[in-house]
């Protein structure tokens, strides 16, 4: 059943008796008095067919603030990643030059400096460490050597804030013999 703008409905072939009943139906929902509808009732009608354009601006405003900070936070923890790697290979080569403090060559005193090929800046440093036995006629025959690593990893956007790893340890080298 296809109702019209007429309020007239098509069930047959017969149209004259649709048409009279069409009009009877008419002729009796026009006398019955419906209640006005409420504006409340309205409005949900009319809000229940999609957004408003407020409020698609304001979820496109929240959205923006949320994948702002969602930027800060991706930023920072790729900094953050940045300097652990940084740090990771600064820690690796301070352990590599203490490993081969005093096995290439043996333990003097003294300062060396280098660099690597990917910008690390490395310097060790050997020093003789005081013991409590000077005093003692009986010497031993190893002495302890004190060998410091420090790296410095060079900060290209701003080069007063490098960051340094510096490593320490202890090393027996034996006693120069007194004639």
């Amino acid at each position: 059943m296809k109702w019209l703008r007429g309020r007239v409905a098509l069930l047959s072939s017969d149209s004259c008796t649709c048409v009279r009943v069409a009009q009877r139906r008419l002729a009796l929902h026009r006398s019955r008095r419906l209640p006005e509808r409420s504006p409340s009732r309205a409005l949900r009608r009319q809000h229940a067919h999609g957004f408003t354009l407020v409020e698609v601006v304001v979820a496109v405003v929240i959205a923006a603030l949320c994948f702002s900070a969602l930027a800060g936070v991706f930023a920072t923890g790729t900094r953050s990643a940045s300097v652990a790697s940084e740090l990771a290979r600064a820690s690796t080569l301070a352990q590599s030059l203490l490993a081969t403090a005093g096995v290439d060559k043996p333990l003097v005193d003294g300062t060396e400096s280098g660099s690597t090929a990917d910008g690390l800046n490395w310097t060790v440093t050997i020093g003789e460490e005081s013991s409590d036995s000077e005093d003692t006629p009986i010497k031993p025959t190893m002495m302890l050597k004190r060998v410091t690593a420090r790296v410095v990893v060079a900060n290209d956007a701003q080069p007063d804030r490098a960051r340094a790893f510096e490593l320490s340890t202890l090393r027996a080298a034996p006693r120069p013999i007194l004639q």
